[in-house]
């Protein structure tokens, strides 16, 4: 009748409002085991979660997004889709030595193109870059010197520093270029969470706060399934799968209440020498837990995201293996020093004037692939479409800026942490622990990873020292002996790098991914991957294949 089918739609809405509600409130993970008990398949669409890297926005093997169980995307183009010596007779020069340019380089070759890359650095990789005993490090008002001892293991990625582990194209590269990987720890259950206005500003071992809202969410379900609170949304099946997931998910005792767990640790776990496995850490209340926003954002499940999912990799010995892996193959054809100053569309190709040891020079191509950020290439004249001109100057991009310090490894010998990520709701933002050389004497630690709008641009704005002091001042209220352990900071804020004048994009293009003739835009910020090399190398297969549509037009 048409009540029952009306009674049958309320009941499928509530379920899917309850599930809702559980991602919300304990994260994807719980969502999806409760669909699992409900028997609804993992194929079901999104269940809401507020997250950018919701299980709705997972990226499939093809790099593109797609919506859990609505479609599946095309394809990208990747190399193999080109046909072998399809460029012969005809040249391409690249604006850039990034990842992008230099991929493009690297397989236009292989089809037989003539290939001229112009970088206005005297290096190659762009924001590929690791910094070692020596380096310099010069902003637009100020340089910096390296002082880290002399030690192959003792480096700081500024930045990309992570790969993640279904990124096939970039490892596929490592391979190919014998660019050996090691595991990059991501999430490390040891590390700390840290709100000043949580806890009384006391820094909290992540897996007790994790372990603990997984309890006292779960002990709430589990009541609220047990007191036939939701009888009109669920089954007797569903409230008997729910309660049994619950209990484990949860490990709630047979009353369904949550009164602690081992998975939270145990007394002292945060410093050697005072450790009492035997006595359990306090259970923390569901209201203390809820109440602080620092808690409730995504950095308790941020490893959830598909792009920060373990088994993450990074090159033994800095990123900058991999930089140097695409120089080795493409070195013949990069001009170092060579400052864009024009770039102008020609009949049937481009026209770009640089300038080199104070000589203006020509350089004339059929095609042009541009990987110049758009914070740079707004302020090159062109003559560019409107449309591409309107969108090059409103691309907005990432002020995210990163700190580092040597160190005693005092977070393996004092406090167990090997590698991971410590969070704070203070500027720093993030605390990374080296994954490499574990065990060792000394080590560099990622003293602030920042990204936050307000919080970058005040870090931006800083002089090196005064960085170094407030990084140091803010870590001291997550490792109480921090100002007297960590050296030797050195920082790079990216909206200050010559040539580069941001971190990665944000904006989402349109105009940009289409050819301006014979000009077409490549790098990160044009690509689902935005601020992985991943897709910098997505972008350069995308200007590739635009390249070869337009010669066999």
């Amino acid at each position: 009748s048409d009540q029952d089918l009306m009674s049958k739609k309320e009941k499928k809405i509530a379920r899917r409002e309850f599930l809702e509600n559980i991602g919300k409130a304990a994260g994807s993970t719980a969502m999806i085991r409760a669909m699992m008990a409900m028997g609804i398949g993992v194929g079901v669409s999104s269940c809401g979660s507020s997250s950018a890297e919701s299980p709705a926005t997972q990226m499939n093997s093809n790099t593109q997004p797609i919506s859990v169980g609505s479609y599946n995307s095309p394809k990208s183009a990747r190399p193999g889709d080109w046909p072998a010596n399809s460029g012969a007779g005809k040249s391409v020069v690249i604006l850039g030595a990034g990842i992008a340019g230099m991929t493009s380089a690297f397989e236009l070759q292989k089809l037989g193109y003539s290939v001229s890359i112009l970088e206005a650095t005297n290096r190659a990789g762009g924001r590929n870059i690791t910094i070692r005993s020596g380096d310099v490090v010069n902003e637009l008002t100020s340089s910096q010197t390296c002082n880290f001892d002399v030690n192959g293991e003792l480096y700081f990625n500024p930045g990309p520093a992570r790969i993640a582990h279904h990124h096939e194209f970039l490892i596929g590269y490592c391979r190919e270029f014998n660019v050996l990987l090691e595991n990059f720890t991501n999430d490390n259950r040891a590390a700390l969470l840290h709100s000043t206005s949580a806890f009384g500003g006391n820094p909290q071992v992540a897996k007790t706060v994790i372990a603990d809202i997984r309890g006292n969410i779960s002990s709430l379900l589990a009541s609220a399934i047990d007191q036939n609170a939701l009888d009109q949304t669920l089954s007797s099946d569903d409230k008997a799968n729910i309660l049994s997931m619950l209990i484990n998910y949860g490990d709630l005792d047979s009353n369904y209440s949550y009164s602690g767990s081992s998975r939270a640790g145990f007394s002292g776990q945060e410093n050697t020498g005072s450790r009492d496995r035997g006595t359990q850490i306090t259970v923390k209340n569901l209201s203390d837990l809820v109440a602080d926003s620092f808690l409730q954002s995504r950095r308790i499940n941020f490893s959830e995201g598909s792009n920060q999912q373990p088994s993450m990799l990074q090159p033994i010995g800095g990123m900058d293996k991999i930089a140097t892996a695409f120089r080795d193959r493409v070195a013949s054809v990069i001009t170092y020093g060579a400052e864009v100053k024009e770039i102008r569309k020609v009949s049937n190709g481009a026209k770009i004037l640089y300038v080199k040891n104070g000589i203006q020079i020509e350089h004339n191509a059929d095609y042009c692939i541009c990987t110049i950020p758009t914070t740079v290439l707004r302020g090159i004249p062109n003559d560019f479409s409107e449309a591409h001109k309107a969108e090059i100057n409103s691309f907005v991009y990432s002020n995210a800026a990163k700190l580092a310090f040597q160190s005693r490894r005092f977070w393996e010998q004092d406090h167990s942490i090997f590698g991971g990520i410590s969070w704070t709701n203070q500027d720093i933002t993030q605390i990374w622990y080296p994954s490499n050389a574990l065990g060792s004497t000394n080590g560099i630690i990622i003293g602030a990873y920042i990204w936050g709008s307000s919080a970058s641009t005040n870090f931006s704005n800083q002089s090196p020292q005064q960085r170094i002091n407030s990084a140091s001042l803010q870590g001291n209220n997550i490792h109480s002996k921090y100002q007297s352990e960590v050296s030797k900071g050195i920082s790079v804020a990216w909206r200050n790098i010559p040539f580069q004048l941001g971190a990665y994009g944000l904006s989402s293009a349109s105009t940009l991914l289409n050819p301006d003739d014979n000009i077409i835009f490549a790098g990160e910020h044009l690509s689902i991957l935005k601020g992985w090399q991943e897709g910098a190398i997505l972008s350069a297969y995308h200007a590739i294949n635009e390249i070869t549509k337009k010669v066999h037009a």
